[in-house]
């Protein structure tokens, strides 16, 4: 995706567009905190949390927090936040960083209300270090002249977190070919993802709320009003009252732990196979702005909801489950309610992005995945959980016994 305006400050090198927003935290999050406490806050229509920030305010920001001069700025598509791609001045000599990467960097200024949880943004620091650790290729976070991970900043009317992380270089998963064997190394991936979380063992500083974690799927009906069409209209109260009935009662069911909590072909970087420079392999993973504790079965549903739409078809399903499960068993109570899960990932997606653009009109980023996600959702909700558990079983053990041979 393009990034939405570059600044020039000399002649420049290229900055690819090809990591896109991937670098960025796309979705709406929710805490506040109160006397120190971190509390739920329930998203209320109309707010406007989005950070008012120029070109400028970030040239000044990367100087006085880490001593780069700007050499070269694009903005980047995201839902709530502010984050910007920046190539630093190499010629001239950075007070504060001991060496400045090539690959330039991400400014990120979180939402006004994110940015009341410092929490949260720690931990997400905590979880880049721990892959990193892993060999899971992630974007490195970067100490600030207080040596921190990030700072609140007063900008215009709000206080912003300021995050500065190393540009992780790459093509995204979108777009490029999707041979079989992708979709498995994506499941295989973000199992390996989520066996590294296990390692944190104090998962409080990542529990929180927030609109688009799966558990507050219920949250979705005080948007409700933002879909004109009835048909439509009508699925997402089915899936709705379906998630209240057979996920919600049994959530302490179901194991637990640190998710990744957005994998998503924007998010999953890619790169060319050195002897078939015309595929792909996974090579890393950026934006961890929905990570938190919650459950693995969340963690799955969402990998499919998001590969199932970059491929449109259901099937894909089976592949990324086949890939996951080499990780992790999946008990059979999670895969009965799989379908649910995934109906209300579409749905979460689908209405939020549409009450965002009521918010927001000109950002365009947030309706990528209007037409083929309801396609999506219709044709899974056609389907009985026991045929489509059936149909995703089948596609795996056929993956399987293929790669075998």
């Amino acid at each position: 995706m393009e990034m939405k305006s570059i600044h020039k400050k000399r002649a420049s090198t290229d900055l690819s567009a090809a990591a896109t927003a991937a670098n960025g935290d796309d979705h709406l999050r929710k805490n506040g905190c109160e006397s120190g406490e971190c509390v739920p806050e329930t998203l209320k229509p109309g707010s406007k949390i989005r950070p008012v920030v120029t070109e400028e305010d970030v040239r000044k920001l990367a100087e006085r927090l880490y001593g780069i001069i700007v050499l070269e700025m694009g903005e980047m598509d995201s839902y709530d936040d502010k984050n910007f791609l920046i190539q630093a001045d190499t010629l001239i000599k950075n007070p504060i960083l001991k060496t400045v990467s090539s690959n330039g960097y991400v400014l990120k200024i979180a939402n006004s209300l994110d940015s009341q949880n410092e929490a949260f943004f720690e931990g997400q620091a905590e979880i880049m270090l721990l892959l990193q650790a892993h060999h899971i290729t992630c974007p490195t976070p970067i100490e600030n002249i207080f040596g921190k991970y990030h700072s609140v900043e007063k900008l215009g009317d709000g206080k912003h977190v300021v995050r500065l992380l190393e540009y992780v270089p790459g093509k995204v998963f979108h777009g490029i070919p999707h041979p079989d064997r992708l979709f498995y190394d994506a499941g295989t991936f973000i199992g390996r993802i989520d066996s590294a979380l296990k390692s944190i063992t104090h998962e409080g500083i990542l529990k929180r709320q927030s609109i688009w974690m799966l558990d507050n799927v219920p949250q979705l009906k005080d948007f409700l009003y933002v879909i004109k069409d009835e048909h439509h209209k009508d699925i997402i109260e089915q899936v709705l009252e379906a998630f209240d009935k057979r996920i919600v009662p049994k959530l302490d069911e179901f194991e637990h732990g640190v998710i990744y909590g957005d994998f998503n072909e924007h998010n999953i970087i890619v790169s060319r196979k050195e002897d078939h420079p015309k595929e792909y392999d996974i090579a890393g993973i950026i934006d961890f702005g929905d990570s938190c504790y919650s459950l693995y079965v969340f963690e799955l549903a969402i990998a499919m909801t998001y590969l199932m739409l970059e491929a449109n078809d259901l099937d894909t399903g089976g592949l990324v489950m086949a890939g996951y499960s080499m990780l992790r068993v999946i008990p059979p109570h999670e895969k009965e309610v799989l379908r649910v899960a995934i109906a209300a990932r579409l749905c979460q997606s689908l209405v939020l992005g549409l009450y965002t653009s009521t918010v927001d009109a000109k950002n365009q980023y947030i309706l990528s995945t209007q037409a083929r996600g309801w396609k999506l959702l219709e044709a899974l909700w056609s389907e009985k959980d026991k045929d489509i558990l059936e149909r995703w079983e089948k596609v795996a053990e056929q993956y399987l016994t293929r790669s075998e041979q």
